[in-house]
């Protein structure tokens, strides 16, 4: 067995980055107080800063981060300049999760390492949208992949690394105000147009959030989607259109740690679920839950239709190649609000079942 350093490997993109997160813990939960270091991109420094499980980040230079914002420990630089650096860790073992040239190359320079790739079925993915007549099995949650890989059991507790990331003042800033009402984070948009539920299909969702469950609604747009903006403003009232929030990734995060659910399409969003403790629904079109992206928390749910166009694209498309959109558009907010409803009570009841038993630190504050 390895004595020296652990190295995890995920270069991008956010979603997978917020997942292999994880593996530093369970990696330390199967030996406590290994040493575990951390290899991604430039851009993603950001939001792992903190990360109560890495002691060392090693980042690939992109150019693309804030020099005068705070950064994780550690080295910024081009391939040739992190392995130089690795060398000297003396890392004795790699978990390669990007599994690519860049990585491969990584690897290779750091010599007589021992390397473990967790299964990626591209192959598997691929018979699910090409040859859906060969019924491919789905896979599972890829945390549980991850939990296997590190030598735990399949359902070893989650740490929510990410609410131990952010510091205290950054949740003070994200405090709702003092008599505010519950709410749950609303993520309206997603990079490709087929996993995009509708803006007027959310804006439903909410109304009934908040007449039947008592939850306020806080819509997360990226900085990026102005056109989804204004499509979400024109269908919120004057009063209501303070609840749409654009911030940043880190302060997006900071928010949803207060949020007693997370509503996200299959984007970055639905991953700060687990990272955070927060149940988390996905709602899946074009993409579907048997990819393994779904599912990562104790209680998460997902709302989807079942059609046999789906699923039409490993990552998702532009536009519907069928011209109708039918799995987000016949997706509707009574489907979603069921979904939603069912898992705030499975997540209530299971912390109301471990309160009496349980100590501090093994319950996430909401």
């Amino acid at each position: 067995m390895a004595q020296g350093p652990a190295l995890v490997v995920r270069f991008s993109s956010l979603g997978d980055v917020l997942l292999a997160a994880h593996v530093p813990g369970f990696l330390r939960m199967a030996r406590p107080g290994r040493r575990v270091l951390f290899v991604t991109k430039e851009r993603y420094g950001d939001i792992l800063r903190g990360h109560p499980d890495v002691d060392r980040f090693y980042r690939l230079e992109d150019r693309t981060s804030d020099p005068a914002a705070p950064s994780p420990l550690g080295v910024v630089g081009s391939l040739g300049d992190l392995g130089a650096a690795l060398r000297r860790e003396g890392v004795e073992e790699v978990f390669d999760l990007q599994q690519n040239i860049r990585s491969s190359r990584l690897i290779a320079s750091l010599r007589d390492v021992k390397t473990t790739s967790p299964p990626k079925h591209p192959l598997r993915r691929r018979m699910m949208v090409y040859a859906r007549w060969l019924r491919p099995k789905p896979l599972p949650p890829l945390l549980q992949t991850y939990r296997e890989m590190a030598g735990l059991p399949s359902d070893a507790p989650l740490r929510p690394w990410l609410r131990l990331a952010l510091s205290d003042n950054e949740r003070k800033r994200a405090h709702p105000p003092e008599g505010a009402r519950p709410f749950a984070l609303l993520s309206v948009g997603a990079r490709w147009a087929t996993k995009r539920w509708p803006a007027a299909s959310f804006v439903e969702l909410a109304r009934r959030m908040e007449a039947e469950l008592g939850l306020d609604a806080r819509f997360a747009i990226g900085p990026d989607e102005t056109a989804l903006a204004e499509e979400l403003r024109a269908l919120l009232s004057s009063e209501r259109r303070g609840a749409i929030v654009t911030a940043g990734f880190r302060e997006l995060a900071a928010l949803a740690s207060y949020a007693a659910a997370i509503v996200s399409n299959d984007s970055a969003v639905l991953h700060l679920g687990p990272a955070l403790g927060v149940p988390a629904l996905g709602i899946f079109g074009s993409t579907v839950p048997g990819f393994g992206f779904a599912y990562q928390g104790p209680h998460d749910a997902v709302a989807e239709i079942e059609l046999g166009c789906r699923p039409c694209d490993v990552h998702g498309k532009n536009r519907c190649p069928l011209g109708h959109h039918r799995c987000m558009k016949n997706l509707t907010p009574e489907i979603a609000f069921r979904a939603l409803r069912g898992m705030l009570e499975s997540s209530g009841e299971a912390r109301r079942e471990g309160q009496a038993g349980a100590r501090p630190a093994e319950i996430a504050p909401r």
